[in-house]
């Protein structure tokens, strides 16, 4: 390391700590409004306040999307996009506390947007304050991204342009490892299926029943699924399924999502799914609606950032726990998994091997913009997606993690700016992993549902409108 940038780096981390405890604030405030995908007006409200009290210019109703925005700041020189996520997950609200303590929200931060959120927008924050610091060129781009619980958000701004133009796209992310990212994870396929028949007393057999047919639809693909998808993965819960037993209902629902290390498939699964249910429906004399929600392919790999971000992140070191933040954690575990031993992560790793069991939009950006990613880590024996989750991630003991993403990210963007070598290596990688193609338009569906009314898919009734 040169000492002009040994020198940068140190001012860089004097900037930090001016704004760690802006960072910590929204860890928790947005943790304290936990908001279902499509509705999180108020996460917006506090961190787009925050960010033009730090002079960004801040646009809202990015792409129609209500809650969706971009901050931009600076002009000239390379642009860096860094990527903000806040929404939460239903059924998996807990209090910040190391046991079971459901506190009757709608949703929790299972998946610690909250942290990523706030930690994103800490590094753009960071970068901005350098480069207004020492005059130099440079544009920052903060893109709000609702809804990527739902594999949805980034997709639909991305389809409708706002996304913009960044040289390159900077996020971060929990996991069970310390790490850069750069491989790939799972490609997504999402929608909803209705069944519609006759209603009447559950004592009168029915030829036309919508509920029959929906757990007909679901056994035949679960026994077709080993057979003909085994490198996929078929998820599904009832969306509409009646409201007494004694009852048939009118109309059954089920939401559908695939997934598979290879984008094809997951789309083969997809419209395996899809056929299935339209074969049932026309068996039985059932009306079928069949609603597309999105698609994402998985991560596309670029060494160049991933490399980037692993320099930076050994500059910074691994997460910084306390002895009590540890003992809160370990005391969380054993309420997880009574008997199961305490597995931390520790140091910091590059990791381009293998593939991500999870499925991202991002993903689908990453096909178009080059994208860099870091991982902090949680237990691994915490469950993402899990309540357990949504308490670590509002409770300081699981800030060491993406404080140390977020200084990482706030490193990488500085030496990008001083160094565009680094931005045109990462295109041409881009272009070469890609083939040189330009990327299909991106997929995605319920678009009027989940910008215009999101109340109403999260209740399961927005296909009555369609």
């Amino acid at each position: 390391m040169n000492a002009s940038v040994s020198k940068a780096k140190e001012q860089v981390h004097h900037i930090f700590d001016e704004v760690r405890a802006d960072i910590e604030h929204y860890f928790t405030q947005i943790w304290q409004c936990a908001e279902l995908p499509c509705l999180e007006f108020e996460s917006v409200r506090l961190l787009g306040e925050w960010l033009q009290k730090e002079g960004f210019t801040l646009e809202r109703n990015l792409s129609g999307v209500p809650t969706a925005f971009a901050a931009t700041w600076g002009q000239g020189g390379s642009t860096v996009g860094f990527f903000a996520e806040y929404d939460a997950l239903p059924g998996v609200d807990n209090a910040a506390t190391p046991y079971r303590k459901p506190l009757g929200n709608r949703a929790g931060h299972g998946c610690g947007h909250n942290h990523i959120g706030a930690a994103n927008i800490g590094a753009a924050i960071v970068a901005k304050r350098y480069l207004e610091r020492n005059n130099l060129p440079g544009s920052i781009r903060v893109i709000g991204c609702p809804a990527e619980e739902i594999v949805w958000g980034k997709v639909a701004v991305l389809e409708r342009g706002g996304i913009g133009k960044p040289d390159v796209l900077l996020t971060s992310h929990g996991d069970y490892q310390n790490g850069a990212m750069s491989r790939p994870c799972q490609s997504v396929f999402s929608g909803e299926v209705r069944f519609y028949g006759d209603s009447g007393h559950a004592g009168i057999s029915s030829q036309c029943s919508a509920m029959e047919a929906l757990q007909t639809a679901m056994q035949s693909i679960t026994r077709a699924q080993h057979e003909h998808f085994p490198d996929a993965t078929i998820r599904s819960i009832i969306r509409r399924g009646g409201d007494c037993p004694t009852v048939v209902p009118s109309e059954a629902g089920i939401w559908f999502s695939t997934r598979s290390d290879v984008y094809s498939r997951a789309q083969d699964a997809y419209d395996f799914v899809m056929e299935v249910c339209g074969r049932v429906a026309e068996e039985n004399n059932l009306g079928l609606k069949r609603e597309y929600i999105s698609a994402s392919h998985g991560y596309l790999p670029n060494d160049t950032l991933g490399e980037l971000l692993y320099r930076n992140m050994e500059i910074v070191g691994p997460p910084q726990w306390s002895a009590e933040d540890v003992a809160w954690q370990q005391e969380l575990v054993k309420a997880v998994r009574p008997n199961g031993e305490f597995s931390l992560d520790r140091s910091i790793a590059y990791y381009q091997e293998g593939v991500d069991y999870y499925g991202q939009d991002d993903g689908e950006v990453s096909w178009h913009i080059p994208l860099g990613r870091v991982n902090w880590a949680v237990p691994e024996e915490v469950p993402i997606h899990h309540w357990s989750y949504t308490a670590l991630s509002g409770h300081k003991a699981g800030f060491a993690g993406p404080l140390m993403a977020s200084e990482s990210l706030a490193l990488a963007a500085v030496e990008l700016f001083h160094d565009s070598n680094l931005i045109d290596l990462a295109k041409a990688e881009l272009q070469q992993r890609n083939k040189g193609q330009i990327p299909a338009p991106p997929k995605v569906g319920a678009f009027d549902a989940l910008a215009q009314t999101p109340e109403l898919f999260w209740d399961g009734s927005w296909m009555d409108e369609m």
